[in-house]
């Protein structure tokens, strides 16, 4: 079995990018975490709702402007892709109404709501700090027992798939590729999934430990560094929510 990779020094509290003043990453986007917290859930209530399908197309448009706004470009480019190829295996029963064509257009209309649905949730994790959330859950009154596992796991994903990436450096090094998994499904569980599964588990017990050690779990309230301020990018937020929101009434005319 492959051991798991040995984890590089400030993985858990450090991430590269432009940093605050408590060295946190910035994000290009400075907005207030309940201003993206409305927007995802406004986003998410109509896509796996009974929102139409022009109007999840048009979602999924402005989950993409607000992932190159606040993502890299292979990320934008992988995200068109994606949700391009479903959105016109959406559209395949119209040319090809045939058992096969309806199958996949029915798949693709799920996949399709689903993966817009992932990617505005990637969005707010990877564009939104532990701190600054904290802070606006703190403002909105919700109990510490609510809180602080929420802020635990919302820390969690980013250095999972840091644990991942790790692996399959590893395991590309020593010669295993992606064709190899396939062929070998069961090999590239032992080698892979064990692995990852390990260091996870590791990394969760050092975040609990960096998170009593930072006093998460003591009494009192707690001193709150990120001072949330409403700005021009909440302002912008909060009418993109307020128009999605009214989806029923213009979606009519779509």
């Amino acid at each position: 079995m492959s051991a798991a990779p040995t984890r590089r020094p400030g993985t858990l509290l450090a991430a590269p990018g432009p940093r605050s003043r408590t060295g946190s990453p910035l994000p290009r986007i400075q907005a207030d975490p309940r201003s993206k917290i409305l927007v995802l859930l406004v986003c998410n209530v109509l896509v796996m709702g009974l929102a139409p399908t022009r109007a999840v197309g048009l979602i999924a448009v402005v989950a993409g402007v607000l992932i190159a706004l606040d993502e890299p470009v292979h990320t934008l480019a992988a995200y068109t892709a994606i949700t391009g190829a479903l959105w016109l295996c959406v559209q395949l029963p119209h040319w090809w109404p045939t058992g096969p064509g309806v199958f996949l257009g029915v798949v693709s209309y799920w996949l399709l709501r689903f993966a817009v649905s992932l990617s505005l949730g990637a969005w707010f994790i990877t564009t939104t700090r532990v701190s600054a959330l904290l802070a606006a859950m703190s403002r909105m009154r919700l109990p510490r027992f609510l809180t602080i596992p929420l802020a635990v796991l919302f820390r969690f994903f980013p250095v999972a798939l840091d644990e991942a990436r790790g692996v399959m450096e590893a395991m590309r090094l020593r010669g295993y590729s992606g064709s190899h998994l396939w062929r070998h499904p069961l090999d590239g569980v032992e080698k892979l999934v064990v692995p990852v599964l390990a260091a996870s588990a590791r990394s969760a017990d050092e975040l609990s430990a960096a998170a009593l050690i930072r006093g998460l779990g003591a009494g009192g309230r707690p001193t709150i560094v990120d001072r949330l301020r409403f700005g021009a990018a909440d302002a912008a937020l909060l009418v993109l929510a307020a128009a999605l929101a009214a989806q029923p009434v213009w979606g009519r005319w779509l």
